[in-house]
C-alpha cells in the first residue's frame, strides 16, 4: 500500500507540474491560434483537475478516501495512457523539430510508465 500512495504522490505531483508549465507557456506563445489555445487548455483542466483529484484522496478530503475502492484513479490512469499513446503519435508525425518530439517521446514514456505502475499497484492492493 505504502509503494502505491507513494507512486501516486509522484504521479499526481509530476502531472500537475508539467500540465501547469504547459499552461504558462500557453499564455508565452504569441505563434498559435485561438482555437488551438483554447483546446491547450481545455485538455490542461482535465489532467490539473484530475491530479488535484487524486491529491485530495491521499489527503483524505475526498468524499471516497478508500484508495483501494476509488474508480477516479483508474480512470485518471486510463486518461493518461490514452492521451499520451494519441498526442505522441501526432507529434511524430507532424512538422515539430527533433528536440521537440524527442522531449514529448520522454515524457510520453515516463508518463505512461507512471500510469500502469499506479494502475498495477492499486491492482494489487485491491485484490489483497
Amino acid at each position: 500500500m505504502n509503494r502505491l500512495i507513494s507512486s501516486l504522490w509522484i504521479f499526481a505531483g509530476s502531472t500537475l507540474l508539467v500540465w501547469i508549465i504547459r499552461v504558462y507557456n500557453l499564455f508565452e506563445d504569441n505563434e498559435i491560434s485561438n482555437g488551438e489555445r483554447v483546446w491547450s487548455l481545455l485538455v490542461s483542466t482535465v489532467f490539473l483537475l484530475a491530479a488535484i483529484a487524486v491529491i485530495k484522496i491521499l489527503v483524505g478530503s475526498w468524499r471516497d478516501r478508500n484508495i483501494k475502492k476509488s474508480r477516479l484513479i483508474t480512470a485518471f490512469c486510463i486518461w493518461t495512457v490514452t492521451f499520451w499513446i494519441v498526442r505522441s503519435v501526432g507529434i511524430l508525425i507532424a512538422d515539430h523539430g527533433a528536440g521537440f518530439k524527442i522531449v514529448h517521446a520522454c515524457l510520453a514514456i515516463v508518463f505512461i510508465l507512471l500510469a500502469l505502475i499506479v494502475n498495477r499497484l492499486k491492482t494489487i492492493v485491491t485484490n489483497i
